[in-house]
């Protein structure tokens, strides 16, 4: 099940520790994600998936997501075999989305 969402300037989207049951399709907006407060990285580009790491592997989020700017979301709640099913594209948009941030993330070390 999707649905969109707006979220004001800092509201929290989703709380660091809580159950994952959704991920968040950027449409609109600069979402932060924080862990202890601090800002760890900003997603703005329109389609960008936030929030998928905990849905895929099951466990509590590792960092806070919250409305650096207004923000429109596409909240996309289920497990995450139910949304592959769903929403095919979506899938494929995963796919390159964590590959390019594990791309990213290689290129630091």
């Amino acid at each position: 099940m999707s649905k969109l969402k707006m979220y004001k300037t800092g509201t929290t989207i989703a709380k660091e520790g809580e159950p994952a049951k959704k991920l968040f399709v950027l449409i609109e907006g600069t979402i932060g994600i924080y862990k202890s407060n601090s800002l760890i990285t900003e997603f703005n580009k329109e389609g960008e998936i936030i929030g998928e790491m905990s849905l895929i592997l099951k466990k509590p989020r590792t960092a806070e997501i919250r409305a650096v700017t207004d923000v429109q979301v596409l909240e996309v709640e289920g497990e995450l075999d139910e949304i592959v099913k769903q929403y095919p594209d979506l899938s494929k948009k995963l796919i390159y989305s964590l590959a390019d941030r594990l791309t990213k993330a290689t290129e630091r070390i």
